[in-house]
Formats: C-alpha cells, sequence, structure tokens
C-alpha cells in the first residue's frame, strides 16, 4: 500500500472580494482571518485531522487565540497566496502560523493561532494531543514565522461602545456565534470614519466563552498606550468575557 505523502505546508489562492474590503478598498482584518481559517481547515482534513474526522470521535476543533501582524493590506481585486502549517504545541494547545503574501512574492502578513480539541458534548478539553498530531509533520525552518501570544490581562475603566443581540447569521455550525463575529465586533470598536487615517497593525484576541443566539454583548474599549487599545466583549446577561483584544493602530498612508 502506498502511503500518502502529508503536505507540511498548505498554500491557497484568495483573491479580496467586495465583500471582504473595506471603505477603502482594503481587505478586512475579519476577511483575512476567515481565508486563513478555510486554509487552516483545508490542510487539517488533508493532514487527517479535520473537522469530519475529529467529530466521528466526539471531539470538535475550539479557537483560542489568535495573533496577526499586518505590514500591508490587499486591495479590492487582489490575489493574494495564504501559506499556513502546524507551529508545534503549548499544553494542551496546538499551534498554527500562517503568512500572507503579494502575487510577487512579497509578504505582508503573518499570523499564529492556538487551537483547543475538545469533547463536543461535554465541552471537556481533550487532553492527548500530541498523540492526536503525533503524525503531523514539523516545520523547524518556519519557525522564525511564529508569533508569541501574549497573555491579555482584564481591563479596568472600560468605555462601552455598543450592546449587540446575536442573531441567525451571527452563528456557526456549533450553533454559537462565529469567532470571526467577535473579530468584526472588535474592529467596529471604532467607527468608520477612524479608519479612513488608521490601520491595524498588530491585533491580539482571545475568544474566551460561548455565545448563543438570544445573548447580548457589550463591547467595551479603552486606550491603553500610544496607538494601543484594549477591546472586550462581556456578556451583559452574567458579565462573563466572551472575548478579551488587543489592537494597535498605525497611520494609513
Amino acid at each position: 500500500m502506498v502511503r500518502r505523502t502529508l503536505l507540511p505546508v498548505w498554500k491557497s489562492h484568495h483573491r479580496v472580494q467586495a465583500l471582504d474590503a473595506d471603505l477603502m478598498s482594503l481587505a478586512k482584518v475579519s476577511a483575512v482571518c476567515n481565508y486563513f481559517q478555510e486554509s487552516a481547515g483545508q490542510h487539517a482534513d488533508h493532514l487527517g485531522v479535520g473537522y469530519a474526522s475529529l467529530l466521528s470521535r466526539g471531539l470538535v476543533w475550539i479557537l483560542s487565540r489568535l495573533r496577526i501582524q499586518i505590514d500591508a493590506y490587499p486591495i479590492l481585486g487582489e490575489e493574494i497566496l495564504l501559506e499556513t502549517w502546524p507551529a508545534g504545541t503549548d499544553g494542551l494547545l496546538a499551534l498554527r502560523s500562517f503568512t500572507i503574501s503579494r502575487a510577487n512574492g512579497h509578504k505582508i502578513m503573518k499570523g499564529t493561532s492556538a487551537w483547543l480539541v475538545v469533547e463536543k458534548e461535554t465541552k471537556k478539553p481533550f487532553r492527548d494531543i500530541m498523540g492526536l498530531l503525533k503524525d503531523i509533520p514539523v516545520n523547524p525552518l518556519l519557525s522564525l514565522e511564529n508569533l508569541e501570544i501574549p497573555r491579555l490581562k482584564p481591563a479596568e475603566g472600560l468605555t462601552k461602545t455598543e450592546t449587540i443581540t446575536a442573531r441567525y447569521s451571527d452563528l456557526d455550525a456549533n450553533a454559537h456565534v462565529n469567532n470571526n463575529r467577535f473579530i468584526e465586533w472588535m474592529a467596529d470598536a471604532f467607527d468608520a470614519e477612524w479608519y479612513r487615517s488608521r490601520r491595524i497593525h498588530d491585533m491580539v484576541i482571545y475568544f474566551m466563552n460561548e455565545l448563543h443566539a438570544g445573548d447580548s454583548i457589550e463591547i467595551l474599549r479603552i486606550q491603553t498606550g500610544k496607538d494601543l487599545w484594549q477591546v472586550e466583549g462581556h456578556n451583559a446577561g452574567n458579565n462573563q468575557a466572551v472575548f478579551r483584544g488587543q489592537v494597535l493602530f498605525t497611520d494609513y498612508a
């Protein structure tokens, strides 16, 4: 029997569509994160640890945290190359990194994510992550592209920007609000005029608790440094932190 060759790095091409672009015709951060998660899922399927494979064992992948650094943004209609690879483990977390390049090969973004495998019914963490990933190829030559994901402490003095009630279009196949929606809500803590002169350069987000249809979430923010903000989403019903993020802005030139 011929053994299938596993690709250590997954490559996919994406074109920035109209719905992916913002008022400046630049790709939204949420769109870029969606490209990454789509490619990550395809690579996981290829490696034999994708959604269907885990679900057959009563397990699911949960995105726990994400960091992305952005030096430049692709524009509406531009085609980009996304490369993603497994980046080892950290305790019970499986790490995965990615880069995004223009057609000329110039890298403009990179990111690292941390994923938790949980039992679908009980939500308990699956503890044998090393056993699950034992046949996954390693990528030591790409380790310099991996980003450290800093820990974020709860902030004090937060100011509420809005309250949002989760509805049908916010939900995913797991019947809770999709993590990419939290990225959108974090970006929306700053109004449209803000983005005429500023861009997100570095973003960190922790996904901490589920939000379901009918639940309301309060979006709060505070400036913690020059061009640096912390944004949090709290469940309005129990004040539980749903997500916690940090955004570093740079001037848009």
